[in-house]
């Protein structure tokens, strides 16, 4: 799995997820990308390269007509945080997504492109994400 970390998450995150699954290849977008490039620009450059997610907080990426529309044409697999994630510190969110990964590996293997709202709880489901 190849899975992208955006902005709004620490950079800390990514590395450390790295370091425990070596077996996926886990990146903040600003270590891939320069800072300031568009969500429109890094998600069709992750469409052109193929198999990657995306780990975002940034809801406005469905609801913003051109960043909407660049979702809806890539094949890159979305995993949002909303709702009670936003309430955690970079240690809450890191311990959480460290036992997600791999409901987060195995959602990739089976299928190219979506959005699906990541479980807090690690027993929960994964759902498709609500626009």
């Amino acid at each position: 799995m190849r899975l992208l970390l955006d902005h709004n998450l620490s950079y800390a995150i990514a590395e450390a997820l790295q370091l425990l699954y070596p077996e996926h290849h886990i990146v903040a977008l600003q270590a891939k990308f320069p800072r300031t490039i568009s969500d429109v620009d890094f998600i069709r450059a992750l469409h052109k390269e193929g198999g990657w997610a995306v780990l975002t907080k940034d809801l406005g990426t469905r609801t913003r007509p051109h960043e909407r529309a660049a979702l809806d044409s890539a094949d890159v697999v979305f995993f949002y945080l909303d709702g009670a994630w936003r309430k955690f510190a970079v240690p809450e969110t890191a311990a959480r997504l460290i036992r997600l990964v791999p409901k987060i590996a195995a959602q990739t293997e089976l299928t190219a492109r979506g959005r699906f709202a990541l479980p807090i709880n690690y027993g929960s489901k994964l759902r498709p994400h609500r626009d």
